[in-house]
């Protein structure tokens, strides 16, 4: 039990009590225990332990609500709140939560219009029909926020999501009054889409930084405003929700706005199950804090170690701790160049030379331009084409000494029966040859599957890209027995991409976790179609380490040698 989530249930105990048209006073008294509870520092749950006597002792709690804070610990439910839903419109919590609309709003707008939940406000705003009970400049507000509300339901790709994150970070980081600020939530986790931006804010004032933060220009509405919380949406429907805690319990604050909610109740269950309890404030012993001020100190007060944000979603990382089992994940400093890359000689938007510049200041040692073969020439002649770049390569890499060293590599499409659209000898030749499905996709999976193991088993193919084809807002991954996929290329000794473009993030984090259990080699790519595109290898190694991905098995974590060894090694064997 949190304490906000006590407090969320007598704010709404206190909208149905208006609803219904019970005592204002009441009403009054429970949003008052509500504000007591949110900014309450010690666990509810430890307070109650002595009863009602000692809940009484908190400011703005008094003997009944007392009491129904006991009920709820006990049975999860508030009875008073239960009794006075049987008496509402289901889904009117959800109207009233919407800024601008009240008890008596609301009970209007239900019984002239039968609006009675988010879905059936939103249709009578877009009609106009509301406009009778709203008038129509309310009504226009209302319908932003109810858009804004509607569209925040959408997830957004984490390479969009990312650099906005991380710009408003900057403008809460200059705020008065802000001591430590972070970007949490499953941005922290490199999630490959995300639903908001979590914000921690570390402060001893939290009313002022938060009357600041929603009158950032980047805001463009404010849902909802708290003692310690806020929740607001940026122009583009963006949800954005700042959470504040004491300097003292930074630690704490940041393991509770990074992982996910599986994860979280893990850590809660484990504190019980030591006599301690665990909150956003700290971990408890009673009433005495004994852990709070970074998130070594929390992991340790439950006998853990340290778990990097990116394991954090209950799929195995509190066992692996215990035991001493978690991976030393592949970090992006370790990366040496980047695996997949386009230029002007086929779809890319940059040179040669403006590729090389860019992985240069990267402090790559080497680039991979992988063109697509059937892109070179266009209309010409293909071979034609692929020996005028690989003089063009020659030339700039005797220029800049090598730094970064720029193969002469290609990405070839897997047609529908497996086989490679490219002529042989650009394949021998290559340096380097990636494989992936551009078209025909959404095959049954055994079809799928045999279409990947046949490209797989092409002598040529050094690196399976982005296997399961998946673009976010265009196609879903492609089925297919991808732990077959995987160990036939472990087998071989050949690479599967993690990719980490901003529209693909492939594979999903799943499919990525059986390629690393798999032992197959590792590559990291961009899929570059510009030089800016360079920089999503944060994105690929986020990925990666969600997967649980070590370095030794990612082969451009290696030197240029032992990459330019591991594909002599497989040109040897063809």
């Amino acid at each position: 039990m949190s304490n906000e989530a006590i407090a969320q249930q007598f704010l709404e105990l206190a909208d149905l009590t208006d609803y219904v048209g019970d005592s204002p006073f009441k009403s009054r008294a429970y949003r008052q225990a509500a504000h007591t509870l949110e900014t309450l520092q010690t666990p509810i749950e430890t307070l109650a332990e002595s009863g009602v006597d000692t809940l009484q002792t908190i400011p703005g709690i008094g003997e009944a609500i007392a009491e129904k804070i006991l009920a709820y610990l006990r049975t999860g439910v508030i009875p008073k709140r239960e009794e006075l839903l049987r008496q509402v419109p289901a889904g009117i919590l959800e109207v009233m939560a919407v800024p601008g609309i009240g008890a008596k709003t609301a009970r209007q707008l239900h019984e002239q219009l039968g609006i009675h939940d988010l879905q059936s406000l939103r249709n009578a705003l877009l009609s106009g029909v509301a406009d009778a009970v709203l008038g129509t400049k309310k009504r226009a507000r209302l319908l932003r926020l109810v858009e804004l509300k509607h569209k925040a339901q959408r997830r957004t790709p984490l390479g969009f999501a990312l650099p906005r994150g991380r710009e408003l970070l900057q403008a809460i980081q200059q705020l008065e009054g802000v001591g430590n600020a972070l970007l949490g939530g499953s941005v922290r986790r490199m999630q490959e889409d995300v639903g908001d931006l979590d914000y921690l804010v570390a402060t001893a004032q939290p009313e002022r930084v938060l009357e600041a933060f929603v009158r950032l220009p980047q805001i463009s509405e404010v849902y909802s405003q708290g003692a310690n919380r806020a929740q607001v949406f940026l122009s583009d429907g963006l949800q954005v929700d700042l959470k504040t805690v004491p300097p003292e319990s930074w630690g704490a604050g940041t393991v509770y706005i990074t992982g996910s909610k599986a994860h979280s109740i893990r850590l809660r269950q484990r504190a019980i199950e030591r006599g301690l309890k665990l909150n956003e404030y700290g971990v408890w012993q009673g009433a005495r804090c004994v852990a709070a001020d970074t998130e070594e100190a929390v992991y340790a007060a439950l006998e853990l170690p340290w778990i990097p944000p990116t394991l954090r979603e209950d799929t195995g990382e509190l066992e692996a701790a215990e035991q001493g089992r978690l991976p030393k994940l592949v970090l992006l400093e370790e990366v040496r160049g980047d695996l997949q890359s386009h230029s002007t000689w086929s779809d890319g938007f940059n040179t040669l030379e403006e590729m090389a510049q860019t992985a240069a200041a990267r402090g790559y040692e080497f680039l991979a331009i992988t063109d697509h073969a059937h892109m070179l020439g266009y209309d010409g002649d293909p071979l034609e084409a692929f020996d005028q770049r690989r003089r063009a390569l020659d030339q700039l890499n005797e220029q800049q000494g090598g730094r970064p060293y720029l193969l002469n590599a290609i990405e070839v499409n897997i047609l529908a029966d497996g086989t490679l659209r490219a002529p042989e000898r650009m394949l021998r030749e290559a340096q380097l040859v990636l494989a992936g499905i551009h078209d025909n996709h959404g095959q049954p999976a055994e079809q799928m599957t045999q279409r990947l193991l046949h490209a797989l088993e092409h002598p040529a193919v050094d690196i399976l890209a982005h296997p399961t084809g998946r673009r976010y807002g265009k196609r879903p991954p492609n089925d297919a027995d991808w732990e077959r996929i995987f160990e036939r290329a472990r087998a071989l000794g050949k690479a599967v991409e993690i990719n980490g473009y901003p529209t693909r993030m492939d594979p999903p984090t799943p499919i990525a976790r059986l390629l690393v259990e798999s032992g197959a080699w590792i590559s990291l790519g961009t899929d570059a179609h510009a030089t800016r595109d360079l920089y999503a290898m944060e994105l690929a190694v986020g990925l990666a380490q969600r997967a649980w991905a070590t370095p030794e098995r990612i082969v451009n974590t290696h030197s240029l040698n032992a990459l330019l060894q591991w594909l002599n090694d497989r040109r040897s064997s063809r």
